[in-house]
């Protein structure tokens, strides 16, 4: 048996992740992101890129440093503009059903996005009757991943150890927190990285999935 099916649980993160980045859907986010800040904050979209790339590589998320820093800000209406995406060319999820309806496992989707914009998305890429539950960014207190804190978060919420679960992200640094934690990884859709502490690597999950299936 190999090592992933020993584990009852799969934590699935999903942008990224679940569909292909060539679906540029985070590339959209970005910028209502900083206009937002812009606007809120009275300050230039140049200084707002600064702020948002100086907390998405401290916090894990933009909205994380906005919740910590400025806490007058509105999470709600900040989170609810900058996921306002248009989701048009994005495809639905067809083999990744398939597999994973027929992969019997505990699934979840972990996510550091808001839960309307992740059940749209989800349902979508018709994905969203594929998983047990969804653990968005609002559960964890906007401390997000990487910090250990969502990861435990997760485990307390749906009731299972760490060591109980297998992860699937495209960050490294959310790769370098669950497996310190003790859960098995899988690095998704990152053909451009080489070197990674993941246990497993694939630019392929629909096939991945399978695999596990055979």
């Amino acid at each position: 048996m190999t090592p992933l099916l020993e584990r009852d649980v799969h934590l699935f993160d999903l942008d990224n992740t679940l569909y292909h980045p060539e679906n540029a859907i985070l590339e959209q986010i970005a910028p209502r992101m900083r206009s937002f800040i812009s606007n809120e904050l009275a300050i230039s979209i140049e200084e707002s890129n600064v702020l948002c790339n100086s907390y998405y590589q401290r916090y894990g998320g933009t909205i994380r440093g906005i919740q910590l820093h400025y806490p007058s800000v509105d999470l709600n209406k900040f989170s609810e503009f900058s996921h306002q995406v248009n989701l048009d060319k994005v495809e639905k999820a067809t083999k990744l059903k398939d597999a994973l309806h027929a992969f019997k496992k505990s699934r979840y989707v972990f996510t550091n996005s808001p839960l309307p914009y992740a059940t749209r998305v989800l349902k979508h890429i018709d994905l969203y009757d594929c998983f047990d539950g969804i653990f968005s960014v609002e559960l964890t207190g906007y401390k997000m991943k990487p910090d250990p804190h969502a990861f435990n978060t997760i485990c307390q919420h749906f009731g299972f150890e760490a060591s109980d679960a297998a992860f699937y992200d495209d960050q490294i640094s959310n790769i370098s927190t669950a497996k310190a934690l003790g859960m098995r990884t899988i690095l998704v859709n990152r053909s451009d990285i080489d070197k990674h502490d993941a246990c497993y690597k694939t630019e392929d999950l629909p096939s991945f999935v399978e695999s596990l299936i055979k």
